[in-house]
């Protein structure tokens, strides 16, 4: 059985709602486009966390070399005094 009856609009239906339907559809769409714009935002924000974070790394191990370099100081220090010491002990 076929429906030969064609679509219509019928003039009982207000036109507040038609522009209610465009008040949407365009609030969609600049929802959209400040999602995008947001997500270009983050997006250059966390690049410069990227390097900072780069940064933060290569500072941390050039400290790790210098701390490794003063503990061998101290350390050859401690036996420059631990031998005077001694050396003192034995006069």
């Amino acid at each position: 059985m076929a429906h030969t009856e064609q679509w219509h609009l019928s003039r009982s239906v207000p036109i507040s709602i038609f522009i209610g339907l465009g008040v949407q559809a365009a609030a969609a769409v600049w929802m959209f486009s400040q999602m995008s714009s947001d997500i270009a935002t983050n997006k250059k924000h966390i690049e410069r966390l990227d390097i900072q974070v780069e940064e933060i790394r290569d500072t941390a191990s050039a400290q790790a070399v210098q701390l490794g370099r003063i503990e061998a100081q101290i350390d050859a220090l401690m036996d420059k005094t631990d031998r005077i010491l001694m050396a003192m002990e034995r006069q």
